[in-house]
């Protein structure tokens, strides 16, 4: 049995051989016969650029990145690629080491930088590999102290001039440079990239939400919850709520805001399960973007929340006083959304000391956990339809929408996005089981509230463990037709998934986010 999903093997099928073919046909296609003992080492120089180049496009976020496989996966892809491309950059440089001064040194150069630039990010940035290798997390802590992540965001940005330094260097070989039809769609391929991601970085913060935080308090040992009420969302009063869970995903079903961008206009909407990235402008050690889960969706029916801040959110239009300063709060009618962030470095720290009134800035929110049962849904809903036409029993189908059963499993302080699920999935009914798991019981946030919300909504089973979830936990969850959603540490995922493959569910129906980015 496969143990990577569809879209995921797609995805990896894509970046790493259909990408490159068309730089390969009109390299080899032109490449003169002359030198024709130097194409392999050129074949491999050129895989390596696409890869860079690829790499540097995902590393913008492109939401229908997100739609299809998920950000979190496409920033494995993002590491994985940078890695290989180093591989093969440096086995290119070994086979054709240069035959004049310029051209070795444009090329060492861009190599030399892009592998300096990788090494810090994937101890910095990778979160995906120090997940799970235990000494490269611990480096991260300790050079955490010293370096802050704005510092590693700028010198990712070196990779643009790592990629510079490459398109001089393939100008400079006069036998590259005179196949037309490669140059053409190398420098075609740069400038698209370039100026896409020169827009997606202006785009994200000219058009990033505003809004002021509502409440923090804490929910449990280092994890804060954080409510924040956004303030310029255009149509945020009076946005009609959806009846059902089903309803919430297909209205939700945007990457932030109408109009399939996610920026710049639109009803501000986010979906069961998403994660926004966050700033503070003004804040110390705060001001860049960072990715954390939402307990919350919205619109949600009746704003299913277990966050207080979100539940009952401003009940009117009020100001508050913040360092000494007058503040209007958003609109009672503004979208809010809730977080619970577990304090892990120094942007985490700092949550706990925020005040009401505070200015948040938002990147509308991605995530593909609601896309995921949505999809099983139309699904099962299109085979059922199927089955009652061949049975004679309809000539259009059931007419009725299908809901696929759900199983979501969460560790620790990964919990987080299946709060949201759960408020708005289990309605009553659709079948759910819902398992959460921390390391102790003092560990366990909104207890009270999950186990009032098991108790009180048919067809929904919560069930919360200290320690560890093993198969005599997991193998009553699974049954026919169900998908299961996991989050939480990645050991804890791999060996969730493990369990779940032994019992014969397929890859496609499971889904997870490894949230380390």
């Amino acid at each position: 049995m496969k143990h990577i999903s569809s879209h995921i093997a797609l995805a990896w099928a894509v970046v790493l051989f259909i990408i490159p073919l068309p730089f390969l046909a009109t390299l080899v296609a032109g490449f003169p016969a002359l030198y024709s003992s130097s194409m392999f080492g050129a074949e491999l120089g050129v895989i390596a650029y696409v890869w860079m180049l690829a790499a540097v496009y995902l590393a913008c976020r492109p939401r229908w990145v997100d739609r299809t496989v998920g950000l979190p996966h496409m920033y494995m892809i993002h590491g994985v690629l940078a890695i290989l491309a180093i591989v093969l950059a440096f086995v290119h440089q070994s086979l054709l080491p240069g035959a004049g001064e310029l051209i070795g040194l444009t090329g060492h150069l861009g190599l030399y930088l892009f592998m300096a630039v990788a090494v810090w990010s994937l101890v910095f940035m990778a979160g995906w590999l120090t997940a799970r290798v235990p000494v490269l997390a611990r480096i991260k802590r300790a050079l955490e102290r010293i370096f802050r992540h704005e510092m590693s965001v700028w010198l990712h940005r070196l990779n643009l001039v790592a990629i510079a330094l490459i398109v001089i260097h393939v100008h400079v070989i006069d036998y590259i440079a005179s196949i037309k039809p490669f140059i053409f769609l190398l420098d075609a391929t740069t400038i698209i990239v370039f100026a896409y991601y020169i827009w997606s970085s202006v785009n994200r913060e000219a058009f990033a939400l505003r809004g002021r935080v509502v409440s923090v308090r804490p929910l449990a040992d280092r994890v804060t919850e954080l409510t924040v009420a956004i303030e310029d969302a255009n149509g945020s009063r009076g946005v009609s709520r959806p009846r059902n869970a089903a309803d919430a995903g297909s209205n939700a079903r945007g990457t932030g805001l109408g109009g399939g961008t996610g920026l710049g206009g639109g009803t501000i909407r986010w979906n069961p399960g998403d994660f926004a990235f966050i700033a503070f402008p003004g804040k110390r050690g705060m001001g860049e973007f960072h990715p954390f889960s939402l307990t919350n969706s919205y619109p949600a029916p009746g704003a299913a929340s277990f966050a207080v801040g979100a539940a009952a959110s401003n009940t009117e239009v009020r100001t508050t006083s913040a360092d000494g300063t007058t503040i209007t709060m958003p609109h009672p009618d503004a979208p809010t959304m809730a977080f619970a962030i577990r304090a892990d470095g120094d942007f985490t720290t700092g949550i706990a000391a925020l005040r009401p009134g505070d200015a948040v800035r938002i990147v509308p929110p991605y995530g593909r956990y609601a896309e995921f049962i949505d999809e099983h849904d139309r699904r099962a809903t299109t085979k059922a339809d199927q089955a009652a036409v061949q049975q004679g029993r309809t000539a259009g189908g059931t007419g009725t929408h299908q809901r696929t059963p759900l199983a979501l499993i969460g560790g620790g302080i990964g919990i987080t996005p299946l709060l949201g699920v759960l408020t708005a999935y289990a309605d009553g009914e659709r079948q759910v089981d819902f398992l959460y798991t921390v390391r102790s019981e003092r560990d366990f946030i909104y207890r009270d509230q999950l186990e009032q919300f098991g108790r009180t909504t048919p067809a929904t089973r919560v069930r919360l463990q200290a320690g560890r979830a093993d198969e005599a936990t997991i193998a009553p969850m699974i049954r026919p037709g169900a998908v299961y959603l996991i989050a939480g540490p990645q050991p804890m995922m791999e060996a969730v998934r493990a369990i779940l493959f032994k019992h014969g569910v397929a890859a496609d129906d499971i889904y997870y986010e490894p949230f380390a980015m």
